[in-house]
């Protein structure tokens, strides 16, 4: 169904090695621990490299997002490596909007990526690095929603980066592939194995495809529920830029379940590296009564499993203002985390 990572993991391998031997390029950005940040010294082939090094990457760090809110927005991307010595340590994507070269607005979104554990000392020392960038000496304004866990060393990283929580965190759910079909069957609730079942015995027929119509049919729905339920989601034509900036056209997939010769639902994924992400979903009144999303997501989940894909980020979970779908996700037994929040 997904198909082009074992293709590409041995070049990439050697493009990382490549990267490494490198040593630090781009605009250099300064010292610390040990340590030294450059930016703007990889290019996207590269950037791409290090994410597959990534264990849990997610969508917001990748090349193509990066791009697609340039398109979109008055921000532009710029990367960032952190390096000990000829090694890379970390990577940030930053995004920057100059407002009438008056003031620089910045955020983090779930950067930095870290490519090898590290120490909490060292952490905060590459949380600091990318900070000195954004002062207010500098006329700069950073948001910065880490890719940490809401616990108290994750607040101590930050605050030795000279940052405090304005925000609480985001929480999702990351489902781990790397089991068997049959446990990854058996680690799901009871309640949603049953509807995969029903789903299953139904007469729907499920296609995978990587963009095209399939794409231009869900995105329209997608919006229109979207409005209609007034629910925070990426608007349709931000996912279609993520979807045509992605180098990798196989790392777009829409699943869609059809009665017949009519589509009753759809969902999509983007895989970035070893990891993947269960971005947004429609289905219609047809759909639910026979639970179509169960069975295109069990048939998602198989179908990146068989390419070695190692872990799926299921998207986001909100139990105040959608419980019903926090539910569902909750159902498939993946491991439910929250970040640390937004920092100022």
């Amino acid at each position: 169904m997904i198909s082009g990572m074992a293709r590409n993991r041995k070049q990439r391998r050697a493009e990382d090695a490549n990267l490494a031997k490198s040593g630090p390029t781009g605009e250099p950005g300064g010292e610390l621990s040990g340590l030294e940040i450059r930016w703007n010294g990889a290019s996207p082939r590269q950037w791409d490299g290090l994410i597959a090094r990534i264990e849990r990457s997610n969508i917001e760090q990748t090349w193509a997002y990066g791009e697609a809110l340039a398109g979109m927005s008055p921000y532009y991307p710029i990367h960032a490596i952190i390096w000990r010595g000829r090694t890379p340590v970390a990577m940030a994507q930053v995004f920057e909007w100059p407002v009438r070269n008056l003031l620089r607005i910045a955020k983090v979104i779930r950067g930095p990526l870290f490519l090898e554990e590290v120490e909490p000392e060292e952490r905060a020392a590459v949380m600091t690095l990318i900070k000195r960038r954004y002062t207010l000496a500098k006329r700069s304004l950073l948001f910065w929603t880490p890719e940490l866990r809401d616990n108290p060393l994750s607040q101590a990283v930050m605050r030795t980066a000279g940052l405090r929580r304005t925000v609480t965190g985001y929480s999702s759910i990351w489902l781990d592939l790397t089991g068997s079909e049959d446990t990854l069957r058996a680690g799901l609730h009871q309640k949603w194995r049953n509807q995969l079942r029903t789903a299953e015995k139904s007469s729907l027929k499920i296609a995978a495809t990587h963009g095209g119509a399939a794409l231009e049919w869900l995105l329209p729905r997608h919006d229109a529920h979207r409005r209609k339920n007034r629910f925070k989601a990426p608007v349709g034509d931000f996912v279609r830029a993520i979807a045509i900036c992605n180098r990798d056209r196989l790392a777009t997939t829409v699943l869609t379940a059809s009665q017949g010769s009519e589509p009753v639902a759809a969902i999509l994924i983007f895989r970035h590296g070893r990891a993947a992400t269960y971005y947004i979903a429609w289905s219609g009144k047809k759909a639910r009564a026979v639970h179509a999303n169960n069975l295109l997501l069990w048939q998602a989940v198989l179908g990146l499993k068989a390419e070695g894909v190692e872990w799926l980020d299921l998207g986001g979970i909100d139990g105040l203002t959608m419980p019903g779908v926090a539910r569902f996700k909750l159902g498939l037994g993946g491991e439910m985390y929250t970040l640390a929040g937004t920092f100022l």
